[in-house]
């Protein structure tokens, strides 16, 4: 009579990965905004003498 039991096992849960987090992305013209501040910072620190350049 044994033989005819069907015997269930439970099903195994995998753990719950949790969510990534993604960082913000970056828009597209923020580069583009550095590289001039950073031309218009050097340009301003020449014209300061800073640089170690000849004399105006």
């Amino acid at each position: 009579m044994s033989d005819n039991v069907v015997k269930f096992r439970r099903i195994e849960k995998k753990p719950e990965k949790p969510p990534n987090k993604v960082p913000p992305k970056m828009p597209g013209w923020l580069p583009w905004v550095v590289l001039v501040a950073v031309a218009v910072g050097i340009v301003a620190w020449q014209q300061l003498g800073m640089m170690g350049g000849p004399p105006a």
